[in-house]
């Protein structure tokens, strides 16, 4: 009666559970950062638009204050430029406000603890 040899059972368990490893790492790493990487794309191309955008828009402003007006010549020529930076300023502000997270009112009871409150409250009256 010849005996199996456990070497090649463990070993094939051994490369059975390396495979399942390797398998699990990429799905839980490779999968997600493929993912990632479309937002970041988007987010760069999103990126670069608003921020040609801007530039854009504060040289419009200049412009418009250079062409358009004729009380900027002289002593005062440096007062479009002094818009367009303004203009650049008013829109980084925007945009950090619009992506600062929202606080909310720490003071403010939580209604969902004031009715557990009323609620105990109105047992002891029973």
């Amino acid at each position: 009666m010849t005996v199996p040899r456990r070497d090649s059972g463990l070993r094939a368990e051994i490369s059975e559970l390396a495979g399942m490893l390797r398998s699990y790492v990429v799905q839980e790493t490779v999968g997600p950062l493929r993912g990632l990487g479309r937002y970041v794309l988007f987010g760069l191309i999103g990126g670069i638009g608003v921020s040609l955008g801007l530039v854009f828009g504060a040289l419009g402003v200049v412009r418009i204050l250079q062409a358009e007006t004729e009380l900027f010549n002289a002593n005062w020529s440096f007062v479009p430029h002094v818009a367009g930076a303004a203009f650049l300023l008013l829109a980084i502000a925007l945009l950090i406000r619009a992506i600062r997270p929202k606080r909310t009112d720490s003071a403010a009871p939580d209604p969902i603890a004031r009715r557990a409150d009323d609620n105990a409250a109105g047992d002891d009256d029973g």
